[in-house]
């Protein structure tokens, strides 16, 4: 019997070794450092007071939500930014720069900034390498001034987040790639194990395809090629897991399959699939869906235009599926991180205007209705741009119209997002082609409606639902005068003259309306307007407790009411 019981444990050991491990990006910690499980999110509780829900009707658009289709999982890591080193401590760390942050309800960061990651020490030492080949000054990125590692941990801290790292792939170039393994995985020791703050997602370089990137176009090397870059990081991947096997770490990859120096960056995915050999947990893409200019000429893209980009992200993540099972059929099902994007590949005006909250708003969306399993905003603070007049930056900098840090439009499609998706998307047909709609639903049952309509009059959303009988709503609205606006309306406040929208947010009340039962269930948004909006059920009257004792003295007893 002694025998038996210890095969049995034995037995059950072995099988839960064997156990498979989740993929990236799919279970969210309740707290850093905790165990990873299943996302759940209950709707929040309907507020009691709110705005009455009275905007002008329109044509009627019918939505017929199927709740029993769910499509994909919802996670926090779909609302992400990227955090950068340039922001200055001072700015970064400031008590108003935070609670921007808790509120707009972003909960996932990367950092430490796209195209400088290839050229950033976290530990300050440089050696050789304290001059770019651009000519930058290298040593500025852990200046005092600069935004450290440990303030970055700081402030995941402080507003609950988790995050992303990008390590530095150039090093494996302008140095050799095992002082870029050295030095990626002391970080991952530095970070996980000294000062406990897990960060579970890394990737290996910044969009190092692209001649842009530093250590990709070296004097006297080859140019960077995709299975260069994937022998290396399966040297660089293996040393960072030494350092904490519980990460997961993500390559570079790009959505064409083709020879072409701009799209396909010379088979890039070609040479990249067959050298991970599994060593890679999920793929990177970004996207900025199109470059704006005719040589050196801005096109000014209308709204037709930019809309009509949408589909890119889609066909992008189809297009890396397709060339997973082409090249290396052994990593199929490997997931897909959207770590970057914007409304296009420029500081234009657009980025800063009402366009960009709405387009923002549906990228989220169609980002995760395609698969990706996580998306990341580029980027929290940027600066505008004197030349363009935009700036890709979430909250101002440097902009003399209004103070700095004040929220950008696209801030307004996350606090929206992150209010009002619940964690499932379902499936949803809506008859106007000029809107696009995401539901989903809420692990408490409510049902999470996030509409963005592109036209210049209102709608009236004919809501069908089966299975559910909605009684309430509640939402929030960003809106403004006209799509190329810059300054934005949130629930019907206004921020600042000079562009941008109102904070603080939470001191803003929802909108909020009861629907009549037996009459159809009828929702007015407005024009050019993101709305996220909440379905409860009805308002459940107080049920009062019987006193027992009336029966005894011979009295009729309360009669308990029927929820309405």
């Amino acid at each position: 019997m002694r025998i038996l019981a210890v095969l049995t444990v034995l037995s059950i050991s072995t099988a839960a070794l064997a156990a498979p491990r989740e993929k990236a990006f799919e279970y969210w910690p309740p707290r850093n450092g905790a165990k990873p499980v299943p996302y759940e999110k209950k709707a929040p509780a309907f507020e009691a007071t709110g705005k009455p829900w009275k905007f002008e009707a329109g044509p009627k658009v019918k939505l017929k939500v199927d709740t029993s289709k769910t499509l994909k999982p919802i996670t926090p890591y779909h609302f992400g930014n990227n955090a950068s080193w340039w922001s200055h401590t001072s700015w970064f760390m400031s008590e108003d720069i935070l609670e921007k942050a808790r509120q707009s309800g972003i909960r996932f960061w990367r950092w430490p900034g796209g195209s400088s990651s290839d050229s950033y020490h976290w530990d300050g030492k440089y050696d050789g390498h304290k001059k770019e080949s651009s000519g930058g000054d290298a040593t500025r990125m852990t200046e005092p001034w600069a935004v450290s590692t440990d303030d970055f941990i700081e402030f995941c801290r402080r507003t609950g987040s988790e995050a992303i790292f990008t390590a530095n792939y150039g090093a494996a170039r302008y140095f050799n790639v095992n002082y870029a393994a050295d030095m990626a995985s002391r970080w991952v020791k530095y970070v996980n194990h000294e000062k406990k703050f897990k960060v579970r997602h890394w990737e290996v370089g910044n969009e190092n395809y692209g001649n842009w990137e530093e250590g990709t176009k070296m004097p006297g090397k080859a140019l960077l090629s995709g299975d260069v870059y994937g022998k290396d990081f399966r040297v660089i991947a293996d040393a960072m897991k030494k350092a904490d096997p519980d990460i997961y770490i993500g390559a570079v990859a790009v959505d064409q399959d083709n020879g072409e120096e701009w799209t396909g960056f010379f088979w890039w995915m070609k040479g990249l699939l067959p050298e991970l050999k599994g060593k890679a947990d999920y793929l990177i893409l970004h996207q900025y869906f199109m470059w704006p200019f005719q040589g050196d000429v801005f096109t000014n893209p209308g709204p037709k235009v930019l809309f009509g980009n949408l589909p890119k992200l889609a066909e992008a993540h189809e297009a890396d599926v397709k060339m997973v099972a082409k090249y290396a059929p052994s990593e199929k099902g490997i997931p897909i991180a959207l770590t970057e994007f914007n409304i296009f590949n420029s500081s234009g005006t657009a980025t800063i205007e009402l366009i960009n909250g709405l387009y923002t708003t549906e990228v989220i969306g169609e980002g995760i209705r395609a698969g990706y399993v996580a998306s990341n905003y580029w980027d929290w603070r940027n600066g505008l741009d004197g030349k363009m007049k935009g700036d890709m930056g979430m909250l101002s900098t440097g902009d003399p119209a209004i103070p700095d840090g004040t929220p950008r439009p696209s801030y307004y499609a996350y606090a929206l997002a992150t209010r009002a998706f619940g964690d499932k998307l379902v499936a949803v047909d809506c008859s106007e082609p000029g809107m696009r709609v995401y539901a989903s639903t809420f692990s408490s049952g409510e049902v999470g409606l996030v509409v963005v309509n592109e036209n210049p009059a209102a709608r009236t959303l004919a809501l069908d639902v089966p299975g559910s009988k909605p009684g309430r709503a509640m939402g929030w609205v960003l809106t403004g005068k006209g799509l190329n606006d810059k300054r934005v309306s949130w629930n019907g406040e206004w921020g600042p003259a000079g562009g941008g929208g109102p904070f603080p947010l939470n001191c803003i009340s929802p909108y909020q309306t009861a629907f009549v039962a037996g009459k159809p269930v009828e929702l007015n948004v407005p024009a050019f307007s993101a709305t996220g909006v909440i379905l409860y059920g009805p308002a459940v009257k107080p049920v009062p407790t019987p006193d027992p004792e009336k029966g005894k003295r011979g009295e009729k007893a309360d009669e308990i009411p029927d929820p309405d």
